[in-house]
C-alpha cells in the first residue's frame, strides 16, 4: 500500500512541475495548512464523540443497548460471550452514528473475542469485517463534521444518500458471507 501511496505522491507532484510549476509549493503549503486546520477542528468533533460513547459505557447504557442488540447479534454471529457481544453491539453502534474511529477499538475486542483460536478467520470474523467495512450510518456526524467545517451550505443534505449507500452494500454482504458459507458447509 506504501508503494501505491508514493506513486500518487510523486505523480502527482511531476504532474503539478510539468502544468503549473510555479504553484508547487504553494500548492503543498497550503494542502498542509488546510490537514493540520482540519486536524485540530476535528478533535473537538471526535472529543464529543469520544465522551459520549465513554459517558454511555460508565451509565451501563452500552449494557442495555447490548440487550437491545443481543438477539439480532446472536442470529447474525453465533453464540458468543457476553463481553464480545457488548463489543460487536457498541462496534455496531458506533458506525451507525457515523463514528468509525470510535467503533475501531470495539471491533477490535470483538474480533478477538470472536477468534477461536484457529489460523484463518471464521464465519462471524468475516461477517464483522464485512459490516464494519460497509458500515450502516444513520447519522454520519464526521462527514457531516467535515462539510460543515468546509462551509457547506446544508452539510447534513447527505443523509438519505448516506443511509441507502451503507445500507443496501451491508446486507448485500450480509448475504453473500451467509450464502457463501452455507455453500461451503454444504460442498
Amino acid at each position: 500500500m506504501s508503494k501505491i501511496w508514493l506513486f500518487m505522491i510523486v505523480l502527482s507532484l511531476i504532474v503539478t512541475a510539468i502544468f503549473m510549476p510555479s504553484t508547487i509549493i504553494s500548492t503543498m503549503m497550503n494542502a498542509a495548512k488546510m490537514g493540520v486546520t482540519m486536524s485540530i477542528e476535528f478533535i473537538g468533533i471526535y472529543a464529543v464523540w469520544m465522551g459520549f460513547m465513554q459517558v454511555m459505557d460508565d451509565c451501563k447504557l452500552s449494557h442495555k443497548l447490548s440487550d437491545i442488540l443481543s438477539k439480532p447479534v446472536q442470529y447474525i454471529f453465533g453464540k458468543t460471550d457476553k463481553e464480545t457481544e457488548k463489543n460487536i453491539c457498541l462496534n455496531i453502534a458506533s458506525n451507525i452514528i457515523g463514528l468509525g474511529s470510535a467503533a475501531t477499538p470495539y471491533g477490535i475486542q470483538a474480533m478477538k473475542g470472536l477468534d477461536k483460536g484457529e489460523k484463518k478467520a471464521n464465519r462471524a470474523m468475516i461477517m464483522l469485517v464485512v459490516i464494519n467495512s460497509t458500515g450502516i450510518q444513520l447519522l454520519p456526524t464526521t462527514v457531516i463534521g467535515m462539510r460543515a467545517l468546509a462551509g457547506s451550505v446544508n452539510p447534513s443534505c447527505i443523509l438519505w444518500p448516506t443511509i441507502v449507500a451503507t445500507f443496501v452494500p451491508t446486507i448485500l454482504g450480509m448475504i453473500l458471507v451467509s450464502l457463501f458459507y452455507r455453500r461451503k458447509r454444504h460442498g
